[in-house]
């Protein structure tokens, strides 16, 4: 559901910029059958909450593990740490080239079977048989048991029960997906509906280049997740970016307003204008005339091709960026024009700390210019992406002290207000 068509920003049109529209008479978050009161924010705070979440949230939905590129041939394998669900998930690709997934323990004594110098870290490589470092038992790539050592030994020795624990597995667009229930409820697509899967005709496999950063951050995962949702905090947060000449309307910065949401189901997206809006962001900085490149990507990309219809889902003038949350804890963001993209992901570690990890893919570069002008981008997103860790471990410090029931959400932050709505109702 959507809400109606924004009307034209004559003020702007008239100084000759090209802006976003402002709103017409009308509401997003009233479209999208929300309450517009007051959101309470005890989903980041509560201890109590925060353990029935891990089990309403992240037990019961279809989380995101990986991209296929990090499998690139049979028998290539990495590992995802999910310490916060005592979790440890073997994603395997056979020599069927199937992919799969299996908790990552022997069924022998219980020892973790793939890992390397630290067992808490995540690991990644390539083998015929994965092998436990304890006692040599061995399993083939589908995760049944292949060798135990000194087997007469044993007592009753059954290969369907010590084959690997399975997890549920799906791709879908390259993307990897892994469910814990016992029995999922819906089928990955059914989960992501037929909305999102229209993202699956642009060419992701194109983009194999990958830069990975990670940090630690000190807020409740949904408070940064937020932080994404919206750019009503930009001017503000990020006011190195903003150009203070810019047309605006007191402080109300309206270049910065989105001018198309959607929801599907638990999911949500926005279109936004990125470097083709001209919405007042001081760009270039010399660094960026340097490299050729800025925080919305390389100025001179390479041709991708076609980008199929999933891109732009509002048709938008001046597009420049998709921005798709996928429930729970996911982002893809689809740079247009710049043929690049990348994904957030927000892993909680306690109430009010989470992991992040940011991954950000562009076609391999042919040269050691184009190296450079990617990890200007790089550098550029990951001094954003500190900004907003800053702004949301303030807030996380603030909210601990319980003295505000209730917060007030403007309709621009629709989709932190429906996160937060399907969190909280899980």
């Amino acid at each position: 559901m959507t809400a109606p068509d924004l009307a034209s920003n004559t003020e702007a049109e008239a100084a000759g910029i090209q802006r976003f529209p402002k709103p017409a008479p009308g509401s997003w978050t009233e479209a999208f059958g929300l309450d517009t009161g007051p959101v309470s924010f005890h989903d980041c705070v509560d201890p109590e909450f925060y353990e029935l979440e891990k089990q309403a949230v992240f037990r019961r939905s279809w989380l995101y593990g990986g991209r296929i590129e990090q499998l690139p041939r049979k028998g290539t394998y990495f590992t995802k740490e999910l310490p916060f669900l005592n979790l440890s998930v073997l994603f395997v690709r056979g020599l069927d080239d199937q992919v799969r997934a299996f908790h990552n323990v022997c069924t022998h004594r219980g020892n973790k079977l793939m890992w390397e110098d630290y067992p808490n870290k995540e690991s990644n490589g390539a083998c015929r048989q994965m092998a436990c470092k304890y006692h040599g038992w061995r399993f083939d790539l589908k995760g049944e048991i292949s060798y135990v050592h000194n087997a007469p030994e044993f007592f009753d020795l059954k290969a369907d029960d010590i084959a690997l624990a399975k997890i549920h597995c799906e791709v879908w667009a390259g993307f990897i997906f892994f469910s814990l229930e016992e029995t999922p409820r819906a089928t990955l697509r059914e989960f992501l509906g037929e909305d999102v899967w229209k993202m699956e005709s642009y060419p992701f496999e194109k983009m194999t280049q990958r830069y990975v950063i990670e940090s630690p951050v000190n807020s409740n995962w949904k408070l940064l997740m937020d932080a994404f949702q919206e750019l009503y905090h930009v001017p503000y947060v990020h006011s190195k970016m903003n150009n203070p000449t810019g047309l605006a309307t007191g402080t109300d910065k309206v270049p910065f307003m989105m001018p198309k949401f959607h929801v599907f189901g638990k999911h949500r997206q926005y279109t936004s204008g990125g470097p083709h809006a001209n919405f007042g962001v001081r760009s270039p900085r010399p660094l960026d005339n340097f490299f050729g490149s800025s925080f919305y990507g390389p100025e001179n990309p390479p041709d991708i091709g076609p980008v199929g219809d999933g891109v732009n889902p509002s048709k938008i003038d001046g597009w420049g960026l998709d921005s798709w949350q996928l429930y729970p804890n996911l982002d893809i963001l689809i740079w247009g024009r710049r043929n690049w993209y990348l994904t957030y992901e927000y892993w909680p570690t306690s109430a009010d700390t989470h992991h992040f990890i940011w991954n950000l893919w562009f076609v391999p570069p042919e040269n050691a210019r184009d190296r450079l002008a990617q990890e200007q981008t790089v550098m550029s997103v990951r001094e954003f992406a500190i900004q907003d860790a800053g702004a949301v471990d303030a807030m996380q410090v603030a909210l601990r002290s319980g003295a505000v029931k209730g917060y007030q959400f403007c309709d621009q932050e629709v989709l932190a207000r429906h996160l937060h709505h399907h969190i909280q109702n899980d």
